[in-house]
């Protein structure tokens, strides 16, 4: 069998040739990411959470490993770091998004007691539908937060990659 005209590939190779299609920008679910990025700013981690929906997901690297189910799960987990004199900083500075996931690329800071606890790389990740979030998780590994969401194709994640530390302002 020859290659397809149109498409210089034989039928055969085109059954398993991987379609990749390219990513799928969001620019509402960008713009709503930016209100959860500024509500952060002004209110701190409670201004996320007003934003969530009730069964949002959450897998924050700040509890180091541990998983929320339920937006008044880790609620609860704020305040009680929160009243042990915890205090999350984060500055953003790229965006990208794919279909329902907005990612932002910057830096985070965890202070306690006066000093810094811990001041690293970040990559958040924020599943959006309509108006709420439905999955939040940071950690400094991009690729691994994509492929927890379900996006496991390692040219998606190059591509993010490559568009946060490009020109994707926040």
């Amino acid at each position: 069998m020859g290659p397809h005209p149109a498409r210089g590939v034989s039928a055969a190779e085109g059954l398993h040739k991987r379609r990749r299609l390219p990513p799928v920008r969001n620019a509402e679910a960008e713009r709503f990411v930016r209100e959860v990025w500024a509500a952060f700013q002004r209110e701190g981690i409670p201004g996320v959470l007003a934003l969530a929906a009730e069964d949002a997901y959450w897998a924050p690297h700040s509890a180091h490993a541990r998983r929320f189910r339920t937006t008044a799960e880790y609620r609860a987990q704020v305040e009680q770091l929160s009243d042990a004199g915890e205090r999350v900083e984060a500055a953003g500075a790229g965006l990208w998004s794919h279909e329902d996931v907005v990612v932002v690329r910057g830096r985070m800071r965890i202070r306690k007691g006066g000093g810094v606890v811990e001041d690293t790389r970040m990559y958040w990740l924020f599943g959006v539908r309509g108006e709420q979030l439905t999955w939040v998780a940071s950690s400094p590994d991009l690729a691994g937060l994509l492929r927890e969401f379900g996006y496991d194709d390692p040219v998606l994640a190059r591509e993010a990659f490559i568009a946060l530390h490009r020109d994707a302002g926040l």
